[in-house]
């Protein structure tokens, strides 16, 4: 009973800041699980924490579709450019000596969060792109939201050079078993600019997809059994929190979102390194 508790809340702390920051929870649940599991094979717990973060996303975009903040279309096309790399990227995980696996992981995340803090804080992209240059106009679209809370989003991004980003994502978001959230979230932003509140609700639509796609092909691949007892606790949780992480995000301002989910990925990026040299000293 005391093991389903601990689960449990782990997965409501996931649940709830993977989705106030749009990143499903896959880059605090796997290195936990690797953590937990020093003996594991790479492939089992990327497995069952890409199933964590599908519920997660799952849960998140159905709070997020009620606020109204999801961009539907542009969530749909990426996931269905992003599916084949995703499946790719489950074969490249279980060929992969787990020890490369955690140095692998841990300089990812860090190069992800040396990207993020060198960027202005002031070019977040909040309000998209006003105006794209002379002759680029095709590569741009342009959007306009309006949430629940009358909240008017109007933005230009770069929308073709997001369709070749979602290759590369979705091989390495399922490949590390994160599920793409912490890299989607600061690309779009930095990259497509799109506003940072857009950003983070479409990407767990976005995320939705390409983890169900994963999930599929570990579970035909028996990659989901070995670990259905913490699975369950886990998924409870990160239904429950997704929730309240929907909610909060509203009452949570653009830097804020950014410099969190910046400042997590500086804590787990050393974590994991320090594991993988040990078990590659071995």
């Amino acid at each position: 009973m005391l093991y389903f508790l601990e689960f449990l809340l782990l997965g409501l702390g996931i649940g709830v800041l993977g989705t106030l920051v749009g990143a499903g929870g896959g880059f605090i649940l796997t290195p936990v699980l690797l953590l937990i599991f020093p003996a594991q094979p790479a492939e089992l717990l990327t497995a069952t924490s890409l199933s964590v973060v599908a519920l997660n996303a799952l849960s998140g975009s159905a709070a997020y579709f009620r606020l109204g903040r999801i961009d539907l279309k542009t969530s749909l096309v990426y996931g269905l450019v992003a599916s084949p790399w995703v499946v790719l990227g489950v074969f490249g995980t279980s060929r992969t000596p787990r020890g490369l696996f955690d140095i692998l992981l841990g300089l990812g995340l860090l190069g992800l969060c040396v990207s993020l803090l060198s960027q202005d804080s002031k070019d977040s992209g909040a309000r998209g792109e006003p105006h794209p240059p002379d002759g680029a106009s095709g590569s741009f679209a342009e959007r306009r939201i309006v949430d629940r809370d009358g909240n008017v989003y109007a933005y230009r991004f770069r929308y073709k050079l997001g369709i070749w980003m979602s290759t590369v994502v979705g091989f390495f978001s399922s490949f590390f078993g994160i599920g793409g959230g912490p890299i989607y979230v600061p690309l779009m932003i930095r990259l497509l600019r799109v506003p940072p509140h857009i950003a983070t609700a479409t990407s767990q639509c976005l995320l939705l997809i390409t983890t169900s796609v994963a999930v599929a092909v570990h579970f035909l691949r028996g990659n989901l059994h070995a670990k259905g007892d913490i699975i369950i606790p886990l998924a409870l949780g990160v239904i429950v929190g997704a929730q309240a992480g929907a909610a909060l995000s509203g009452r949570v301002g653009s830097k804020t979102i950014t410099r969190t989910l910046a400042l997590l990925l500086v804590l787990v990026s050393f974590q994991v390194l320090y594991k993988g040299a040990l078990s590659l000293m071995r």
